[in-house]
């Protein structure tokens, strides 16, 4: 029979349970039924709580008679719980921020991307202007000499001859035919832009021509001249007794065997 629990203080009644508690858990174990685990967990749930008594004052606190006082430890039924925790304490100074790290290497360039679409064409640009006209023919009747006609860059018109008679090659001679009157030179005439040289039999003279900007033909003559024992030369006549002259027809659109006619 167990002592009266109104008879003994707080620690010899806690000291009593303790120990009826390892009884019962002994009696559990002999007998084999339970593991030793199970049985001490049964013994533990079995375990009467241990309350406050009604005006003993807080528990927690430290006990009075002891000459160097330390705070009690209550903990839970089950031993994982402190029953007895202080407040919390004052959250401390945040710690010192690191330093920043060295940066790191640059990586590596990527591979180049794919090549994209070929975008829309573009507008046509408006013309440049108009560049200018070279041009050059030539006329070889015999096997004694030979003719040229040659129009360059800066617009003038050059006749030129070769006397291939004799034991050494002569030079080609060449005569400026743009200064002789009515050699176009722009309006509405044009500017000359194409040569061609050949003989005209009728006269026994060699027939230049010329076509110009705007359509149209223009032509001069001039003579052989053998010019006795040195190389044969033209014979031009003055820039003012030798004109250049305007074809009687100009060359038109779907003309046949006609053309428009020079007024």
């Amino acid at each position: 029979m167990s002592p009266d629990d109104r008879t003994l203080g707080p620690l010899a009644r806690d000291r009593f349970k303790k120990a009826g508690i390892m009884a019962s858990l002994a009696l559990v174990m002999a007998a084999g039924v339970v593991s030793p685990a199970t049985a001490a967990a049964r013994a533990m749930a079995e375990r009467p709580q241990v309350t406050a008594a009604p005006g003993k004052g807080d528990k927690c606190k430290p006990s009075p008679s002891q000459h160097k006082p330390k705070p009690h430890h209550r903990v839970s039924p089950t031993g994982d719980k402190e029953l007895c925790k202080g407040p919390t304490g004052p959250t401390g100074p945040a710690g010192a921020t690191g330093a920043t790290g060295a940066t790191g290497a640059t990586g590596a360039t990527g591979a180049t991307g794919a090549t994209g679409a070929t975008g829309p064409t573009g507008s046509t640009g408006s013309p440049g202007a108009t560049g200018p006209c070279i041009d050059i023919d030539a006329y070889h009747p015999q096997g004694n000499v030979e003719y040229r006609a040659a129009l360059t860059a800066d617009g003038r018109y050059y006749a030129g001859i070769r006397d291939l008679t004799g034991s050494q090659a002569n030079p080609m001679l060449w005569t400026d035919l743009s200064t002789h009157e009515g050699y176009p030179a722009g309006g509405a005439a044009g500017v000359p832009c194409a040569a061609a040289v050949g003989e005209h039999p009728t006269s026994g003279g060699i027939q230049f021509d010329l076509i110009t900007t705007t359509g149209r033909v223009y032509e001069i003559t001039c003579r052989f001249d053998n010019n006795g024992p040195n190389p044969a030369i033209l014979q031009c006549g003055t820039p003012t007794g030798n004109d250049w002259v305007e074809m009687n027809r100009r060359p038109a659109p779907n003309a046949v065997n006609g053309g428009t006619v020079v007024t």
